[in-house]
């Protein structure tokens, strides 16, 4: 070998290593179409941007400003509508107070006249059935000015306006004895109590 192929095989190396390191040159052309692309990629970000920016101030933005100066109303008050008197309660029975009977509309829309017994004279107003039992205790007027309480059955309970209650009942040996008690006979007494509801009318005539 001779001594110059040392420095040869040197210089090679050197310019390998120069190369490796050194940045790839590239033509005029090619430099100006990659700025372009910079370019256009530069305006399509920028203009998406835009867009973007633009849809949520048109979310967000512009409902306020067009409401804005609009001064909020309250909501319109509803007139309730007038309500219509409720139209009283039909008759359910009518009480004979001088031949003593009692005349009941049953549910299936048929009547019956029942005999009863009461005291005498007895005066009576238009009747409302407040409550129902089917036993119940009443009482009886004594000579001695004392009351007497028994076992009553079947026992309607009727409210007056500016009276006592009075009870339609099953008569016994002391229902006569009661000014408040209109006695209804065993066979009858049960059908009564079952046709005659709360809130039915009896009116007496």
């Amino acid at each position: 070998m001779s001594e110059h192929e040392p420095d040869s095989l040197g210089s090679a190396l050197r310019v390998l290593a120069a190369d490796a390191e050194a940045a790839p040159s590239l033509a005029g052309g090619q430099v100006r179409r990659r700025g372009e692309a910079r370019g256009r990629r530069r305006r399509v970000v920028g203009a998406t941007a835009v867009a973007v920016a633009l849809v949520a101030g048109l979310a967000f933005g512009v409902p306020g400003l067009m409401g804005a100066g609009e001064a909020e109303q309250p909501p319109a008050a509803t007139t309730p509508s007038p309500s219509l008197p409720k139209p009283p309660p039909l008759a359910a029975a009518s009480l004979d107070t001088q031949n003593m009977v009692l005349t009941v509309t049953g549910r299936d829309g048929r009547s019956r006249s029942i005999g009863v017994r009461m005291k005498k004279g007895t005066a009576l107003i238009r009747l409302t059935v407040a409550e129902k039992n089917p036993r119940a205790n009443m009482y009886a007027d004594l000579p001695t000015a004392d009351k007497f309480v028994y076992d009553a059955l079947w026992v309607v309970k009727l409210t007056r306006t500016g009276g006592a209650p009075v009870y339609i009942t099953q008569v016994s040996p002391l229902t006569s004895r009661s000014s408040s008690v209109i006695a209804v006979g065993s066979a009858d007494a049960k059908w009564v109590y079952d046709q005659l509801e709360v809130g039915d009318v009896v009116v007496p005539n």
